[in-house]
């Protein structure tokens, strides 16, 4: 699992569709299918159910959902915590 499949994952379940959570991602459809089928077969699980109108996710998605956006937002808040470091004042002797 990589953390760019975690960042389509969550699209696809907020958007509830898998062409346009492409289009926002800016990636064609069937890539976005693709990394979607390969999470599914590494945690043995389908994430969605799929129809005409979109997708749902299913409990297995919910359970990783709920862990994949935190996984995001604590990636984003240490990025944010380390560009924001105050650089340390450094004191030489004279």
């Amino acid at each position: 699992m990589e953390i760019n499949d975690l960042v389509i994952f969550t699209k696809v379940a907020e958007v509830g569709s898998i062409s346009k959570a492409a289009e926002q991602l800016g990636y064609v459809q069937p890539n976005i299918t693709g990394r979607l089928k390969i999470l599914e077969s590494e945690l043995k699980k389908p994430l969605f159910r799929r129809t005409n109108k979109g997708v749902d996710l299913l409990h297995a998605g919910e359970i990783l959902f709920d862990y994949a956006t935190k996984i995001l937002n604590l990636m984003d808040e240490s990025k944010e915590k380390i560009l924001n470091l105050n650089p340390l004042l450094k004191i030489y002797p004279s």
